[in-house]
């Protein structure tokens, strides 16, 4: 039976976070702005997004990320038909 190679789950997690703050500007990294125009009713969305950002900002960049590759997929596919 061949031997199993443990995933090293800790060293990514930490390599990642590393990363992360290694490319992050001072802007990033400090509190965002009040949202003057904020829209009357509020966005909730927006709302738990700037919530998360102060949180996790990690997890902003993957949605961010996430957001791109969709946005990018769905203008092909128009592109396409």
């Amino acid at each position: 039976m061949p031997t199993l190679i443990r995933f090293p789950a800790r060293r990514v997690k930490t390599f990642a976070a590393w990363l992360l703050n290694s490319s992050a500007c001072r802007t990033r990294l400090s509190k965002p702005t009040p949202w003057i125009a904020r829209p009357i009713p509020s966005d909730p969305l927006g709302n738990m997004l700037q919530r998360l950002a102060l949180l996790h900002p990690d997890a902003v960049l993957l949605l961010e990320n996430i957001v791109a590759d969709v946005l990018e997929q769905i203008e092909h596919d128009e592109d396409g038909v």
